[in-house]
């Protein structure tokens, strides 16, 4: 094969992967959330451990001996050490974080929602996919690794 096809399909390759790469990420804008989603909207593409589990298997709310600040601090301390993970917002009792896959570059949302019950600090965590209908089970592998990690605290 002429070395000149070869390198206009490579250049062509690189061209179309960045053009892919340029409409994900604006098709899925950052939107900083303030609260816990209340529910998964989309079952398939969503994995939440919380006062009820969309998937989750076999996970229930962690329980803390520690104060809210301290796990707060401890969950930041973990999300900053994931090389694709990145907070968008945090407040007390609240951090919404974005994890972007590999390849594709597609933005999945994390929510962790900490509060006090029976004077233990209780984790919550979501993890979904902003586009499209089922995410190949990335969010429920994602919750599994944090939740794995938090409950370790």
């Amino acid at each position: 094969m002429d070395p000149r096809i070869i390198i206009a399909l490579f250049l062509m390759s690189i061209v179309a992967y960045i053009g892919m790469i340029n409409v994900i990420y604006f098709l899925s804008p950052n939107k900083k959330w303030t609260d816990f989603p209340k529910k998964c909207n989309i079952k398939t593409k969503c994995t939440r451990v919380a006062e009820s589990n969309t998937r989750g298997y076999g996970l229930k709310p962690i329980e803390l001996e520690y104060s809210i600040d301290y796990v707060q601090k401890e969950i930041i301390k973990i999300i900053d050490n994931k090389p694709r993970m990145k907070i968008i917002n945090d407040i007390s009792g609240f951090i919404h974080a974005t994890d972007v896959t590999p390849f594709f570059r597609f933005y999945d949302d994390i929510a962790i929602k900490i509060f006090e019950e029976n004077d233990k600090a209780v984790v919550w965590l979501q993890s979904q996919s902003r586009l499209g209908y089922y995410d190949f089970q990335v969010n429920e592998k994602r919750i599994q690794k944090l939740h794995q990690k938090i409950s370790s605290l």
